[in-house]
């Protein structure tokens, strides 16, 4: 668990805490990534900054290691990857359908919500874990949104989409 970073609401002399009323509800957030020990090797690259990860419009194009964080935020799961989302993220991908089966099973209309947005590259293993929590949603009633993504890995979505599905187009 990552400790909250979040600043602490702050005094005005002679006041209320700013941002005083009713407490929002706590927001719980779960990482899973992969740790790099000593000097990376070969493709491997550095953890991103203790701020998140790297969002290559702000950062200059670098490319972000890939990561899985989940967050549960009024009643809803969300899930956001980060990087290129393939086979070598197997083990982090498998324990968030874990994570996110159980969140289906224990809420009625369940609401998954998966951020694609820093994805960099996505294969049939990313395909796969997508269709799945997706399908785990809508077994218990609710509900799995993506958000858009790069062109590039929309493309792959969306082609592979019919393909999940059993609808095959004949050639």
């Amino acid at each position: 668990m990552i400790p909250d970073d979040s600043p602490a609401p702050r005094s005005t002399p002679g006041g209320p805490p700013s941002g005083a009323g009713p407490e929002p509800p706590p927001v719980r957030i779960h990482v899973v990534a992969r740790t790099l020990r000593g000097e990376p090797r070969g493709a491997e690259l550095p953890a991103p900054p203790v701020g998140g990860p790297l969002d290559p419009a702000r950062d200059g194009g670098r490319v972000a290691v890939p990561t899985v964080v989940t967050r549960e935020e009024a009643g809803a799961l969300h899930v956001v990857l980060t990087g290129d989302v393939d086979l070598a993220l197997a083990g982090e991908l498998a324990l968030v359908e874990e994570q996110v089966r159980g969140h289906c099973a224990a809420r009625p209309r369940a609401r998954v919500h998966v951020d694609v947005r820093a994805v960099t590259a996505v294969d049939a293993t990313a395909v796969r874990f997508l269709e799945r929590l997706r399908r785990a949603a809508a077994h218990a009633g609710g509900s799995c949104t993506t958000s858009p993504a790069r062109p590039v890995v929309q493309r792959v979505l969306d082609l592979a989409r019919p393909v999940a599905e059993g609808e095959l187009a004949t050639s």
